[in-house]
């Protein structure tokens, strides 16, 4: 076990909001845009499911599961809208991506 005095602990350098600079890093915005490509697939899995059980086998008795769907659904594309209005900020801020 190592003990350190005080004034030998490395102290953090101060971060200081500046308008100036981007929100996002390259690597933050590949991040966000994969994310919202997943979510998009993820969507359409989804969407595709409700319409199986829904339209094509039209089983009454699964209305529960078909409900659980549609909200995990819903979330999901709450999700992606407000990534997208992220990015579309990050743009029109001045960032670039």
């Amino acid at each position: 076990m190592i003990l350190h005095i005080g004034y030998e602990i490395p102290v953090a350098p101060r971060k200081e909001l500046n308008a100036e600079t981007e929100k996002f890093t390259p690597e933050e915005s590949k991040i966000v845009k994969t994310q919202i490509r997943k979510n998009r697939d993820l969507i359409d899995d989804y969407i595709r499911r409700i319409d199986l059980f829904v339209n094509k086998e039209r089983h009454p008795h699964r209305e529960a599961f078909v409900e659980k769907l549609r909200d995990r659904l819903f979330l999901l594309i709450e999700e992606n809208d407000t990534f997208r209005k992220v990015l579309w900020k990050q743009e029109t801020m001045g960032g670039s991506l």
